[in-house]
């Protein structure tokens, strides 16, 4: 897992790292879902999460890096719509107080253990009825060179991952082969996993 001070100087340009616009996978699980309460972990500089704002949630952000969060919610100024966002180690951060009805993690990576406590705890943080998108690189990415952590232990593997998520039903659930354009930090054919489920009653 990347360091936070390693966040911030990517993040410290201008420029953003991975773009303004939203990941296409998840704007394409966003498309139709009624606004609600929704909570995006890891979300760096806010291109997800302000996408989501501007269809009508109520967005909480959650990441690390301080230049994530400048750039997240200049970005929701420039379009007009507003976030929380709470700066903070999301292993360790209360962000899971009140349920939410819809949780996105886009690119999150971290080790098997931390992993799967953190996954673990974002599916309780669902309502019955509320819907999951997890976006990642799968083991296929290493050595690409087009994203994503260089270390396999960090990318993830499908089937160890979709059990991660206890009481959550996949509609979708697939490791997809596809060309990423966004920002320097992603560019360029790419191997990722792709789950979209709901939670379950408990």
């Amino acid at each position: 897992m990347v360091g936070m001070k390693s966040w911030d100087d990517k993040y410290a340009a201008e420029r953003y790292y991975y773009g303004t616009e939203p990941n296409e996978l998840v704007r394409a699980a966003l498309a139709g879902l009624p606004p609600g309460r929704a909570l995006f972990l890891a979300e760096g500089e806010g291109r997800n999460a302000v996408h989501a704002a501007t269809l009508g949630h109520e967005v909480v952000a959650v990441d690390s890096s301080a230049e994530g969060r400048r750039k997240a919610l200049a970005l929701a100024a420039e379009r007009g719509v507003t976030l929380t966002y709470l700066l903070g180690d999301i292993a360790s951060t209360v962000w899971d107080d009140a349920p939410y009805d819809l949780a996105v993690l886009c690119f999150y990576h971290e080790s098997p253990a931390g992993r799967a406590r953190l996954h673990a705890r974002t599916a309780a943080a669902l309502r019955p009825g509320g819907r999951l998108v997890v976006v990642a690189f799968a083991k296929e990415q290493l050595g690409r060179g087009t994203g994503g952590p260089r270390d396999a232990e960090l990318l993830q593997d499908l089937d160890e991952v979709r059990g991660e998520f206890p009481g959550v039903v996949w509609e979708r659930a697939e490791r997809l082969e596809v060309v990423q354009r966004e920002g320097p930090g992603h560019d360029g054919p790419a191997s990722v996993n792709l789950l979209v489920g709901t939670a379950g009653q408990r």
